[in-house]
């Protein structure tokens, strides 16, 4: 069904990354309902796009950085070694984010997961790229599928293993002095599952007999759980160079507690960091198990991998899991503040089994009928008695995504391989880049004033500071004016601190004029030629950004041009850059 162009650029905010004018006409003439069909049943086969590409780049350079230093300069033999390092992962997920068209839905919702499935290369995982990019494709591959799947693949993936540390952990031995190492099991019921207060299936806390939250879980139930994730080892030895204390042979060669290696070399670099970790059994806890009152149970005597699937599958099925889940994926999506009724149909549409497909569907379509947010105010406030808040804060991502895909962000190589620095350090804020566990913001987080006297939450907000909000503008300016777009580099460094890795020095990057990015906007300057079309192109910018356009806002940016109104490239320039900084852009409306 056919839907205006304002609506489908709103539907469009929560459901991609970002669209162009050709997307929003497409999707508003075949209506958002049908684009999202075919996108949830769009088949992705066996492929893992991420891990993929992050070879292809690393290898690529790998090649070109041995034959220009030698492997003996290189290999980490007394000297720092040429390793993948996260950036290759992170010029294989701009390139797939800004070239591909026919998976939009599925790249928003995996980047949405990984905001709460949280891994971080804040961490040593930034010396592999590939197991990230590994990880990152379970995030992609499962994003429409089972969340208990996804979460047993994460809980076996090295990479978390690594990150919240239940890799190498074993089961008590009390002569040993040796416990269960506990932050994984925290971690998985605290975040990844049943949070810390039980909820009603819309959201809104249980209260006990004196009206006080619930605890999901206490001390004793993360002690009896961190039994559960005992034995895991990863799968293989693997190094990228021969050195004297590494051979080839090593390479595939299986992890065991006890194999005579030393602890150090059980992580990464040393690390097949895409395989799913293995359970060496003698190792694992295979003793009876029962926590949350009961609610999860394991009989005992079963192998690692079958006791941690049953215990996967039982805490996704717990009642709290699904209001606790659709909360976080609505919070990333659409709003900050979802209505008990929203949060309720996306929890019956995720149910025991953590059906993601049914709740992507549930929380992109319930806002096309249905009023989303809704929140009383507190009895400070006479008038009105209630508020209706069915806004968000674009995370900083969200908003350069929006922008880079909006006005055709390319090159002349096609090697769309950013480096993701320069983003992340103006705006904090990149894929996989979390400071913690905890994510970029807190769930609960609002800044003081009018949100948090409304009782509101405003997550993002925690990242919007008077840095990053001036960084941003800054950066878009010198985007549209400057044509200093965020940085590509597809070359090996050039000076002797960057031996390992590729150029950085932004002034040789952004003189490269086959890789530098630039924004395609022939198409807008077409219709800035013609004065009397000003107003029509101040429209279609605005509505492909914000979903809306507004002739005060429309009169305030011609006067910002009126010097330069016949200067089509200016025009249009200035009136992107406007709207990209304007408070309608940066605030999602559902």
């Amino acid at each position: 069904m056919k839907s205006s162009l304002e609506d489908t650029s709103r539907f469009l905010m929560q459901a991609t990354l970002g669209a162009d004018q050709r997307l929003l006409n497409q999707v508003s003439k075949t209506g958002p309902e049908r684009w999202l069909d075919d996108q949830l049943n769009a088949s992705i086969g066996n492929k893992g796009p991420f891990e993929k590409s992050t070879r292809r780049i690393w290898k690529s350079f790998r090649k070109r950085l041995k034959r220009a230093h030698g492997e003996w300069a290189i290999n980490g033999d007394g000297n720092n070694p040429a390793l993948p390092y996260k950036w290759y992962f992170h010029m294989a997920w701009w390139n797939h984010t800004l070239t591909q068209r026919d998976d939009l839905l599925r790249q928003r919702v995996a980047q949405a997961l990984s905001e709460i499935l949280v891994i971080s290369d804040a961490s040593s995982l930034e010396l592999d790229a590939i197991g990230m990019a590994n990880y990152y494709d379970l995030l992609y591959k499962h994003a429409v599928g089972s969340y208990s799947d996804l979460l047993y693949d994460v809980s076996m993936h090295p990479m978390m293993g690594i990150y919240l540390s239940h890799m190498t952990n074993q089961k008590a031995n009390e002569a040993k002095n040796i416990h269960p190492d506990e932050n994984y099991a925290r971690e998985i019921m605290q975040l990844f599952s049943i949070g810390l207060f039980e909820l009603n299936l819309d959201g809104t806390e249980k209260l006990d007999a004196s009206g006080d939250p619930i605890p999901t879980y206490d001390n004793r139930d993360i002690k009896e759980l961190a039994r559960v994730f005992t034995g895991l080892l990863p799968a293989a030895y693997k190094y990228e160079w021969n050195t004297s204390f590494w051979e080839n042979s090593y390479n595939g060669y299986p992890v065991q507690f006890d194999d005579g290696v030393e602890n150090a070399y059980k992580t990464v670099p040393f690390i097949d960091a895409t395989k799913p970790m293995i359970v060496e059994e003698a190792y694992h806890d295979r003793g009876a198990k029962s926590l949350l009152n009961g609610r999860l149970t394991l009989p005992g005597d079963q192998s690692g991998p079958k006791e941690i699937r049953s215990t996967i599958d039982q805490l996704v099925a717990h009642p709290t899991t699904a209001p606790f889940i659709a909360t976080h994926l609505i919070n990333r999506l659409v709003t900050s503040n979802p209505s008990p009724a929203y949060v309720e149909a996306v929890s019956q549409a995720f149910g025991p089994n953590g059906d993601l497909k049914s709740a992507v569907r549930t929380i992109l379509t319930y806002p096309l009928t249905n009023e989303v947010a809704a929140k009383r105010l507190p009895s400070a406030y006479k008038s009105p008695t209630k508020v209706v808040q069915s806004q968000k804060l674009k995370s900083p991502l969200h908003r350069v995504t929006q922008v880079l895909l909006a006005f055709g962000a390319h090159n002349q190589t096609g090697k769309l391989w950013l480096l993701g620095d320069d983003i992340q350090e103006a705006l904090q804020m990149h894929p996989l880049s979390a400071p913690t566990v905890f994510n970029f913001y807190k769930p609960d987080f609002t800044p003081h004033g009018a949100l948090q006297k409304m009782g509101l939450r405003a997550p993002e907000f925690e990242l919007h500071t008077a840095a990053t909000s001036v960084a941003y503008v800054n950066n878009i300016y010198y985007w549209f004016f400057g044509g200093y777009l965020p940085l590509v580099s597809t070359q090996i460094g050039s000076s002797p601190e960057q031996m390992m890795v590729m150029e950085f020095d932004p002034d040789t990057l952004w003189a490269n004029s086959k890789n530098a990015l630039r924004f395609d906007l022939s198409e807008e300057i077409k219709i800035a030629k013609n004065r009397g079309r000003h107003d029509e192109l101040i429209d279609r910018i605005s509505v492909l950004l914000s979903g809306r356009t507004d002739a005060e806002v429309r009169k305030r940016i011609k006067q910002a041009y009126v010097q330069y109104a016949d200067n089509p490239e200016w025009v249009v320039q200035t009136i992107a850059f406007m709207i990209a900084v304007s408070p309608e852009f940066t605030v999602q409306e559902a």
